[in-house]
């Protein structure tokens, strides 16, 4: 079927783009286009996924048009599913107050029509971000707050630690240090009850310890982050600076010697 192979195509070229080669990307797609014929399901996908290829190559204005188009075929072709991680595309490659808008037009889309119920504590995790980015840090815990009541409906407990590792995030990011502790120490404790590492809910826990002056808890919860984020070698090459920060934490202050 038509569908098969440009959904299959198309699987692939995301995949090429993940690891960075857009252009072998391009190339799939186009080969997809010449097989998708007027099928509008097909050309959803591969608009979607040019418009990702886009967006990850670091040129959002050139991913818009690609996901307004693949929000408008896939409502055509009455692909729900398909128009709402269009429409979540949108909200990721627009910045603020459109960014806002289109996950509201998701959510709408969504009370309407029967899609994935993966789709709006998503919706609500990419908007706390973008509200985190540009400082908006009251309305970034909102969306957080949502997204975590979302995910311990759904009984995900690898969902939820990653949601309340942003509420922890970005109650730090308002000095909120207390309510980030406690969140924090909860999330960890459940995490180690299953023996599931949690190494950026550490890292948090380090840095409102340090904040709050705990000394001990923050040396504690920065040695624990360290382990486990030194081993990551993508890591340790993308944020050098957060393990240096993390083995300042981690030592005790030196003091000096009585003479």
């Amino acid at each position: 079927m038509v569908i098969e192979r440009v959904t299959g195509l198309a699987r692939e070229a995301r995949g090429l783009g993940l690891s960075g080669d857009f252009a072998g990307g391009h190339v799939l797609l186009d080969e997809a286009a010449g097989i998708a014929g007027e099928e509008t399901v097909a050309l959803a996908v591969i608009s979607l996924e040019r418009g990702r290829l886009f967006n990850s190559a670091g040129s959002p204005a050139e991913a818009v048009p690609f996901f307004e188009a693949a929000w408008t075929l896939a409502q055509q072709a009455g692909d729900h599913d398909l128009a709402v991680d269009a429409a979540h595309m949108m909200a990721i490659a627009v910045p603020l107050p459109a960014a806002a808008d289109w996950t509201r037009k998701a959510l709408a889309y969504m009370d309407l029509n029967s899609t994935s119920a993966f789709w709006r504590p998503m919706l609500h995790h990419n908007l706390g971000w973008t509200y985190f980015e540009a400082g908006r840090f009251d309305q970034a815990l909102a969306s957080f707050i949502r997204e975590e009541r979302l995910r311990k409906q759904a009984g995900s407990p690898q969902a939820l630690k990653i949601a309340r590792y942003a509420v922890v995030r970005t109650l730090r990011a308002l000095g909120q240090f207390e309510e980030a502790i406690d969140i924090g120490e909860m999330a960890v404790a459940l995490a180690d009850q299953v023996n599931d590492p949690a190494p950026f809910l550490y890292e948090e826990l380090a840095e409102c310890h340090a904040a709050s002056g705990n000394e001990e808890r923050a040396q504690y919860f920065a040695r624990r982050a360290h382990q486990a984020l030194s081993g990551d070698s993508a890591f340790a090459k993308r944020e050098p600076l957060r393990l240096v920060r993390l083995s300042e934490l981690a030592a005790p202050e030196a003091t000096p010697e009585n003479e």
